[in-house]
C-alpha cells in the first residue's frame, strides 16, 4: 500500500541522497516537508560546519525543486512527489507538548497529514508514538553484524602444519586481509595465524615486522594484527574498532611518525569530528588561532605524543611540554592537524591521515576524506561505535561502520575489532569505571 512520509530536518542534513533513497521505495506515495524544516536548514547552513555544508547542499536541492514547481503544490520525481506542508498546527498536540518546539510541529505536521514521520532522533519518535506513527531513517543502515576483520576457526592439527608450509586455499571465505585464527582441535594452545590474499590464506610471520623508527610495541595479538595491516604497504586504509585503553589511536600515531622518519611519509595529518556538547565547545567560542581551538577537541593526540616522545620530555635533561612537543612537531612541519569541515578541495598526497573517532562521522562525510587520498597516502579510521555523540547516529547507522562494511572485499582494506584480549592498556580504576559505573 502506497504511504506518506513526513521528514524531520536529519533526514536531508545527514543523508545528501535522501531524494534517490526514497525513490527506491516502491512504496512511498508522497513525501512531505513541514515549513519549519525548511526554516531550519535555512539557519544550519549559515554554519562553518561539517553540518553547515550539507544545509548549503539541501538548501541547492529544494532551490532546483521549486524551479519546476512551487514546492506547495509538489514537484513529481520518479514515482513520488515531494512537498512543503505548512499544517504545522495541531490543537491536540498543542495541549499535550506544552513547549514550543519545532520538533512539535513536525509531529503536527505528520498528524495532520495522516502520515508517517520519519525521523533520526530516537526521543522524536517516542513522543511522536503517541500521535502518530513514527520510524527511523534505515536507508543508511547496515543491518548484519559488524565485520570484525578476524574470524576463529578449529581445525585439524595438520592443517596449521600446512599453513606453515604452503599457502592454502581460501575454503573459508574469507575477505581481502582478514585474519584467521586457527586453533587445533586437540590442543587450544597450538594456534596458527594467516591472512587472507588474493584468495589464499598466507602464514602471519608477526616476529618478522619491521618496527624500524618505532618507539612502541604490540602488546597482543590484536594489537599485532592491527600494526600488521598498518606496515602493509598494499592497504591504503585500514580501520579499528575498540574501547579506550586498546591502542587505537596510540599504534597509529607511532606507526605515523616512524613512517615519517623512513621517507615513507612527508608528514602526519590528524583529524576527528568536534562534536559540540554545549555553546561553550563550539570551536568558534575558543579563543586563539584554529590548533588553540582545536587543542581541546582533539586531546587523544596530545595523550599519544605524550607517551611516544616521553624520553624526550620527562627524561631529557631540557625537559618540555606536551604542548611544545605538538608545537615543535607542527613547526618542523610534521604534523598538522584540521577540522573536517575543511578537507574539501584538498588532495592529499605522501601522507597519513589518521581519523579519529570514525563513529561520529556520517557516511558523507567519510566520503569526503576517502576521496582526498591519493595512492601515496595512508588513511588510518579509529573509533567506538559505543560512543556516538551525534543523536543521528547509531552503531549501526555512521560513516565508519560504512566504510568497513563496503570495504571488506576489497584488497586495498583492512579493518580489525580489537575486541580479542579483554585486558587493556587502561588501569584498573578506569577499567571498573567502564564496566560497573
Amino acid at each position: 500500500m502506497s504511504k506518506k512520509v513526513v521528514l524531520d530536518t536529519s533526514i536531508p542534513i545527514y543523508d545528501i541522497e535522501w531524494i534517490s533513497k526514497f525513490q527506491d521505495l516502491q512504496d512511498i506515495e508522497e513525501v512531505i516537508i513541514p515549513s519549519v524544516v525548511h526554516e531550519e536548514i535555512n539557519i544550519l547552513k549559515e554554519e562553518n560546519s561539517e553540518r553547515g555544508y550539507y544545509a548549503r547542499k539541501v538548501a541547492e536541492q529544494l532551490d532546483e525543486l521549486s524551479q519546476i514547481s512551487p514546492l506547495r503544490q509538489g514537484v513529481k520525481i520518479g514515482n513520488i512527489l515531494i512537498r512543503t506542508s505548512y499544517k504545522i498546527e495541531n490543537k491536540e498536540i498543542k495541549q499535550s507538548l506544552i513547549m514550543d518546539k519545532n520538533d512539535y510541529k513536525i509531529i503536527a505536521c505528520a498528524k495532520n497529514e495522516n502520515a508517517i514521520l520519519i525521523s533520526r532522533d530516537r526521543m522524536m519518535r517516542v513522543l511522536a508514538r503517541d500521535f502518530v506513527k513514527a520510524e527511523d531513517y534505515e536507508a543508511d543502515m547496515i543491518k548484519t553484524e559488524i565485520y570484525k576483520g578476524y574470524r576463529k576457526i578449529i581445525v585439524p592439527e595438520n592443517k596449521i602444519e600446512l599453513l606453515y608450509r604452503e599457502k592454502l586455499e581460501n575454503e573459508y571465505g574469507l575477505y581481502p586481509n582478514e585474519f584467521v585464527i586457527m586453533e587445533s582441535e586437540w590442543n587450544p594452545q597450538h594456534v596458527g595465524i594467516g591472512i587472507c590474499k588474493k584468495n589464499r590464506i598466507l602464514p602471519v610471520y608477526f616476529d618478522k615486522m619491521n618496527f624500524k623508527g618505532m618507539k612502541l610495541r604490540p602488546r597482543n595479538l590484536e594489537q599485532k594484527m592491527f600494526l600488521y595491516l598498518l606496515l602493509d604497504p598494499e592497504v591504503l586504509c585500514v580501520s579499528a574498532l575498540g574501547t579506550a585503553g586498546r591502542g587505537k589511536t596510540l599504534l597509529p600515531v607511532d606507526y605515523a611518525f616512524s613512517s615519517i622518519d623512513n621517507k615513507l611519509a612527508n608528514k602526519l595529518y590528524y583529524t576527528k569530528p568536534t562534536i559540540a556538547i554545549d555553546s561553550k565547545e563550539e570551536l568558534g567560542f575558543y579563543p586563539g588561532s584554529l590548533n588553540d581551538k582545536l587543542k581541546p577537541h582533539f586531546q587523544p593526540l596530545y595523550s599519544a605524543v605524550e607517551e611516544i616522545f616521553k624520553e624526550d620530555l620527562y627524561r631529557a635533561s631540557q625537559r618540555i611540554s606536551v604542548d611544545q612537543k605538538v608545537e615543535q612537531l607542527i613547526n618542523e612541519d610534521i604534523l598538522m592537524f584540521f577540522p573536517l569541515a575543511h578537507i574539501r578541495g584538498m588532495s592529499i598526497f605522501d601522507k597519513r591521515v589518521i581519523l579519529d573517532e570514525g563513529q561520529n562521522t556520517n557516511r558523507h562525510t567519510m566520503k569526503s576524506i576517502v576521496t582526498r587520498l591519493t595512492d601515496t597516502s595512508k588513511l588510518i579510521v579509529t573509533g567506538d561505535v559505543d560512543q556516538i555523540d551525534d543523536r543521528n547516529l547509531n552503531r549501526y547507522n555512521n560513516g565508519m561502520i560504512h566504510l568497513i562494511e563496503t570495504g571488506k572485499e576489497e584488497d586495498f582494506i583492512g579493518h580489525i575489532t580489537l575486541d580479542i584480549d579483554n585486558r587493556n592498556q587502561r588501569g584498573r580504576l578506569a577499567e571498573f569505571g567502564a564496566r560497573k559505573l
